[in-house]
This record gives C-alpha cells, sequence and structure tokens, in this order.
C-alpha cells in the first residue's frame, strides 16, 4: 500500500528532516539515503523502518542542517578570573599604582577563557530517530486511511458479485421445470421414433438436468463472499487469504458458465468475473 510520511525537528541549532516514500511492492525493499555523518545510525533506521512496515518498496532519505561532527562552545572561567583579579589587586597595593588593572589586562590572558569542543553526536542521533519515528507514524496514518477506502471499495463490488449470484439462482430456478421437458424432448429426438418407456425417457432427463444444476456453485460462493468479508479487516495474512477465496470464487463462476445452456446465466457469470478482476487488483495492495 503506497504512504508518505514527512518530519523535521530543530533543537540546539541543528534542523534533522526525515521523508518516506512507499510504494507497492510483494518484498520489503528499502533504500536509505543519509549524510556520512548519520550512517553510522543506519542498521538502526533500517531496523525501525522494517518494524513499522511489512512490504513495500520504501525510499527513506534525511538531511541534516549543517555536516558538522562537533562544535565548539565557549566558557568562562570564573574561579581563576577571581584568582587574577585577586592578584592584580595584591600587585597594586605592592607597587602603589594609582589605578586597577583593565579589561585589556583580563583579555591578554589565555586561561580564563575555555573553548570545549562539544561532541553532537547523541544529539544528531536523537533528532533522527525522533524524525524517523513522526515520519513513519505519518506514512502509517495515510496508509490506514488508504486502507478505509479501499475497503468500502471492496465492500462495494463483493455487493455487486453477490447481487449477480442471487441473479444466477433466481435465473436457474425460473429455467428449472422448462429445462427437464426441453432435455425430454431433447432425448426423443435423439432417439429418431425408437420406442423407449416413458419413466426411463424422464430419469434419462432428470439426470441430465442435475448434472446441469448450479445449486452448489451459487450456495459456495455465498459462503466464499461471507468469509471474504470477514477477512477484510483481519491483520492476520489478509491479502493472502483474500487472494486464495477470489480463487475459489472464480473456480465456482467458471464451473457455473461450463454447465448453463441459458445465455442470461452466461452473461451474468461475465459479469462477477468481470468485477473480481478489479477486487483481485485492489487485493493486491492488501498486506
Amino acid at each position: 500500500m503506497t504512504g508518505f510520511g514527512q518530519s523535521q525537528v530543530t533543537r540546539d541549532g541543528v534542523t534533522v528532516s526525515t521523508d518516506i516514500q512507499c510504494l507497492n511492492s510483494r518484498f520489503f525493499d528499502l533504500t536509505v539515503r543519509m549524510p556520512r555523518i548519520m550512517q553510522k545510525w543506519e542498521i538502526q533506521v533500517r531496523q525501525a523502518a522494517q518494524e513499522a512496515l511489512t512490504r513495500g518498496k520504501v525510499n527513506l532519505t534525511a538531511v541534516v542542517s549543517a555536516e558538522v561532527e562537533t562544535s565548539t562552545a565557549i566558557r568562562l572561567n570564573r574561579a581563576r578570573l577571581r584568582q587574577y583579579q585577586e592578584l592584580f589587586r595584591q600587585i597594586q597595593d605592592e607597587l602603589a599604582l594609582p589605578e586597577g588593572p583593565s579589561f585589556s589586562h583580563y583579555t591578554a590572558i589565555n586561561d580564563i577563557v575555555e573553548v570545549e569542543e562539544v561532541n553532537r553526536d547523541d544529539l544528531l542521533r536523537e533528532l533522527l530517530m525522533e524524525t524517523l519515528t513522526k515520519a513513519l507514524a505519518g506514512m502509517q496514518e495515510m496508509q490506514q486511511a488508504e486502507g478505509a477506502n479501499l475497503a468500502a471499495d471492496l465492500m462495494m463490488r463483493l455487493a455487486l458479485v453477490q447481487e449477480e449470484n442471487e441473479t444466477i439462482e433466481r435465473l436457474a430456478g425460473e429455467h428449472r421445470t422448462g429445462d427437464l421437458e426441453r432435455y425430454r424432448s431433447r432425448i426423443q429426438e435423439l432417439l429418431d421414433g425408437v420406442p423407449v418407456d416413458e419413466g426411463r425417457l424422464l430419469q434419462e432427463a432428470a439426470i441430465l438436468a442435475d448434472k446441469r444444476d448450479i445449486t452448489e456453485e451459487c450456495t459456495r460462493i455465498k459462503s466464499h463472499l461471507e468469509l471474504f468479508r470477514s477477512y477484510i479487516n483481519d491483520d492476520d495474512n489478509t491479502g493472502k487469504r483474500l487472494g486464495f477465496l477470489l480463487q475459489e470464487i472464480g473456480r465456482e463462476v467458471n464451473t457455473i458458465g461450463a454447465k448453463t445452456d441459458h445465455i442470461d446465466i452466461s452473461h451474468a457469470a461475465v459479469r462477477i468475473k468481470n468485477e473480481l478482476e478489479k477486487i483481485r487488483e485492489q487485493v493486491q495492495n492488501i498486506l
């Protein structure tokens, strides 16, 4: 099932964006594109994506605002500053200087200002996984909405198949009495005047009518349709189950088409086949 998710998070001057696109596929196929600085976490990204997605051709792209593995922080060493301040006061008293030290005296001292390298790995990893989680959630929400629309379409088409199946049942019932007489007349024509017992003639006509009977096929189609509806909202191998039921319904419809010699029933069977093909295309999008 197709889907798209996107997320962007900014923290401490660093922005990470993650996009995920998913297209229909029988298998799970993930392509990951990330900056070099993030590639150390690709295994974790793949694991998170595969836990959220069962199958699909997935393209995942992560972008960071700046490619900096480390940044610097400038800090004032207040304790050392106070030490220098006391030292300057003692020098002023000792030498009886009229003025104390100026700002430039302090800035000339190198060790009261410290430059510290700050590793951004923890922040980048946190932002990456946060945006990944949000993007996956957004895509799943989109897939659920699409799934609801798909389920509605399937239910509508199942109703059409059921309606055609009921039409076949009704037509078969209307033709049943006439079929028996038609088969009896046809057998007599084939015998070409050869005398035959009337009871035996009726028996052969009944046997032929029974071979042409499609009641069992219509009943099995109804049963398959009921089971199909119950599986639509199931989470356990739904696509495979629905595909199997479509196969079984198709076989029953083919049998009906082979048994009947009534054009109206044949046309109804063809209409069912058309709907089954449309349903089959939709079921391929279901996991």
